[in-house]
């Protein structure tokens, strides 16, 4: 006696979008997600204490004591918090439970601003490109330069996934009947 194995039809969970587009859109969404995990995982390394990036004359000092505790929490975990919210975006528009009526524009809106990201990504690109070319007069602050290509880097991804993935995730056009061009007569 022989079994076969065969594999379990996929489904597709996104009703309209071509199933290429799908897989495509997941892989931009996973690239858009390492970038977001990557900043965010950075700045969460700092909140908890850590020096990775930091220039070795730099002092991490602690957030100023007039701020308040809401205000100190913002400064320490704000950025990892927004970065967590643009991985659940990015998978939002991928996973079935995103479909609905309301939520899939919402999400797609949300993308399709974040993928603004990609210009904060090359300006600071061409910014450490100049940097490392010689250019000394561009100040680079406290951080290693490396940092500031590694978080450029990572804007850019995210900027990417978030574009990619809602262009990807739009819905076929109501009529399947491929348009006629008209030809004027």
């Amino acid at each position: 006696m022989s079994v076969v194995l065969t594999r379990r039809p996929r489904t597709h969970p996104l009703p309209g979008v071509p199933a290429d587009r799908q897989r495509h859109a997941r892989w931009m969404a996973y690239l858009g997600c390492a970038g977001a995990f990557g900043y965010g995982g950075m700045k969460v390394a700092w909140a908890l204490g850590s020096r990775i990036g930091v220039r070795p004359s730099f002092r991490l000092a602690p957030a100023g004591l007039s701020l308040s505790a809401g205000q100190r929490f913002f400064e320490y975990w704000g950025t990892p918090i927004l970065a967590g919210l643009a991985i659940v975006i990015l998978l939002g528009l991928i996973h079935r439970r995103g479909n609905k009526r309301i939520l899939r524009p919402l999400l797609r809106t949300l993308a399709w601003a974040g993928s603004l990201m990609v210009v904060v990504g090359v300006g600071g690109l061409i910014q450490i490109i100049r940097y490392y070319a010689g250019d000394r007069g561009i100040g680079q602050g406290d951080l290693d330069a490396g940092t500031y290509l590694f978080t450029y880097i990572c804007f850019l991804m995210l900027g990417a996934g978030f574009g990619g993935t809602a262009w990807l995730t739009r819905r076929r056009a109501s009529s399947s009947a491929p348009r006629a061009l008209s030809t004027p007569t």
